[in-house]
């Protein structure tokens, strides 16, 4: 599992004209597609965004199948929610599946929750594949965050990878030992994920205090900059975010809707 996240930064390293963006862009024009999608409800404006961010990954030189899977590892979880739309909200009947009434209202609710949900991942999906971490956390520094919050994200973004790395090699020899065998009762496997999981905390906890120590000897403080960028806004910059601004502006202004 580990491996992915390893792949999924190492994607996020690649040179395209979307990686080349300043993180603050990035980082905004994501943040402002996601805030629009929550707070409207037009299928039209969800429609343009998600065009955008499509085009965005195709000159983002990302790995096609590797961007599909992230997305759809994810859906389920809101296809579950969209499901039951049609069948809990509204009042006009359009069609009884098993005796149970399908509303209109609720259908039309599902498609634009659906919408939503969708051009939400993909935000997120091309934040992670085009920005490394270390940069999404300098830009939030950059644009506000406090040196504390930041310094304590970017240290948990840095101990996910040690703590994957220690679950695998955990893993390994618990399998090594055969402890996974068919013919382990059920009871001893659920001891031994027990003292698996047990072990993990005790890592985790034993390196937090070496990591806390080394950092403390160095004199690091909440003010002290690991990496700073000196990342400059281009015109290039402002012509991406130009029509992601724009397409909301003249939705509205023209009251284009579907629903």
């Amino acid at each position: 599992m580990h491996g992915d996240i390893y792949l999924i930064e190492l994607e996020s390293m690649k040179n395209s004209p979307i990686h080349n963006i300043d993180p603050r862009v990035k980082l905004i024009s994501i943040l402002f597609i996601i805030l629009c999608s929550s707070l409207f409800n037009n299928l039209t404006m969800m429609t343009f965004f998600e065009v955008y961010l499509i085009m965005s990954l195709l000159l983002s030189n990302l790995s096609l199948k590797m961007t599909i899977l992230r997305i759809l590892m994810i859906l389920p979880f809101g296809i579950f929610i969209v499901l039951f739309q049609p069948f809990i909200r509204g009042e006009t009947v359009i069609y009884s599946l098993f005796g149970i009434p399908v509303f209109l209202e609720g259908l039309n609710f599902g498609i634009l929750l659906f919408a939503k949900f969708f051009v939400s991942i993909t935000c997120i999906v091309l934040l992670s594949s085009t920005t490394p971490t270390f940069k999404v956390v300098e830009a939030l520094k950059k644009l506000g965050l406090p040196a504390f919050m930041s310094m304590i994200l970017g240290l948990m973004i840095r101990y996910l990878y040690l703590i994957f790395e220690n679950m695998q090699k955990l893993l390994l020899s618990h399998k090594s030992r055969c402890q996974n065998h068919k013919k382990v009762s059920y009871k001893l496997q659920i001891k031994n994920i027990g003292n698996l999981i047990g072990t993990l905390f005790v890592k985790s906890y034993e390196q937090g205090e070496r990591t806390y120590f080394a950092m403390l000897s160095r004199g690091y403080s909440e003010n002290s900059n690991i990496c700073e960028l000196n990342y400059k806004i281009s015109i290039y910059d402002i012509i991406y975010t130009v029509p992601i601004i724009l397409i909301p502006i003249l939705v509205l202004f023209y009251n284009i809707n579907l629903f």
